[in-house]
């Protein structure tokens, strides 16, 4: 290990003759102000055993002398005070003002020159491939994840028409949405709506239970509770139970709700109206037991609002998940401004699309799940606004179709 003093006018000039004579590896071990600048003690092949063999006997000889004091009025000694060197990690000198600054200017050019290098890049890339650009501004603003644009861009990077290619991509977005064959409302069976708070369960629960109503008669349908929290929870679903002839049983925890199903076995279609849980609830887990301990009589459909935040639902799809769901059904089609958010999140989790609610009637606002439909109407939902350079940058765009 070699050690070595340096000094100069200021903290740059110090270092980059530090760099010069011991080489980028070199450690600094201390840093001091003096006369006329700065003087920074380095070393180079730096041994930190070595380092504490050949400094602990001058500390210890440093340490071992008293300090001497000098009072007006008395003369005193100071005991020495034990002395604890500090690491190389923790100098001083990367708390030094100009070098913080040079730090922050470092990082503002390098976010500077990838801005500059990713607008270069995007106006390259409508030089030469205009139309697959086009075709990602088009999804961007339809609201599909930037991930899934990239990927439908880049499969039809062999075609020039604009608006050919546009009609494929539309095509590619929808075969990437899975359909839940299984039409619940023909079969029956059990099934239990969950989703988060304010997603239109109730509504949805009393739709289906129409549909099935009409479909097999009132006789052969029934429905269950499980929302003993929201106020007035309990009572819309009474009404629309009313108004059908169908019965309703309350259910507070598994005895009960399997007690209620034992009793409603002669129905062909059973569903379930959950309570509504945030997803970020700690015990979430806990809540999901009343349906877990019913597994595998009871199919599980999650209800998505349209209306939701892209990210918020896929926290919302992930926390579920632990359900086993069958499927999906997406409410609120008629509320939102934005339909690619819910594509997106249904393609990235592979959640399989089962009916679309699209209004509040009873039971008028009810189909099965058409995602031709789905992604005709996010295209013309679409904003029309177009995405500059800088906002296309940001999403790192050109490196997909490298």
């Amino acid at each position: 290990m070699k050690i070595k003093r340096f000094q100069a006018a200021d903290v740059r000039s110090a270092i980059r003759e530090v760099r010069e004579v011991l080489g980028q590896d070199a450690v600094i071990l201390s840093n001091t102000r003096v006369d006329g600048g700065i003087e920074i003690v380095a070393a180079s092949d730096y041994n930190e055993k070595e380092f504490k063999r050949v400094s602990q006997p001058m500390e210890d000889k440093a340490v071992n002398q008293p300090k001497v004091e000098i009072n007006p009025s008395q003369r005193k000694v100071t005991p020495p005070m034990p002395n604890h060197p500090a690491s190389p990690s923790q100098n001083v000198w990367s708390q030094e003002p100009t070098l913080i600054q040079m730090r922050k200017e470092i990082a503002s050019l390098r976010d500077m020159m990838q801005s500059q290098l990713s607008d270069l890049a995007w106006k390259d890339m409508e030089n030469t491939s205009p139309v697959q650009v086009q075709l990602l501004q088009r999804h961007l603003r339809m609201g599909v994840q930037v991930d899934i644009a990239k990927k439908i861009a880049a499969e039809l990077s062999h075609m020039d028409d604009l608006e050919t290619a546009w009609r494929h991509s539309l095509g590619l977005l929808t075969q990437k949405i899975e359909v839940q064959k299984d039409n619940f409302i023909e079969t029956g069976g059990i099934y239990a709506l969950v989703g988060s708070t304010g997603v239109g369960k109730t509504t949805t629960a009393a739709k289906i239970a129409a549909r099935c109503a009409l479909k097999h008669g009132a006789k052969n349908v029934a429905l269950i509770t499980t929302d003993c929290f929201r106020v007035g929870g309990q009572e819309q679903l009474r009404t629309y139970a009313r108004i059908l002839g169908i019965p309703v049983r309350v259910a507070k925890n598994h005895h009960e709700l399997s007690a209620a199903l034992n009793e409603l076995l002669d129905r062909r279609f059973i569903l379930i109206d959950t309570a509504g849980m945030n997803q970020r609830d700690m015990q979430l887990t806990e809540k999901f037991a009343l349906l877990k301990d019913q597994s595998p009589r009871i199919k599980n459909y999650l209800t998505l609002s349209a209306t939701t935040q892209t990210n918020v639902l896929n926290d919302i799809i992930s926390a579920f998940s632990h359900l086993d769901l069958s499927g999906c059904i997406v409410t609120k089609t008629d509320e939102t401004n934005n339909l690619g958010g819910i594509i997106s999140a249904m393609i990235r989790h592979q959640l399989p699309l089962a009916y679309i609610c699209n209004g509040q009637q009873v039971p008028e606002d009810f189909s099965l799940a058409r995602p031709s439909s789905l992604v005709s109407n996010a295209s013309q939902l679409m904003n029309n606004e177009q995405l500059d350079p800088q906002t296309l940058s940001s999403y790192g765009g050109f490196a997909a179709y490298g």
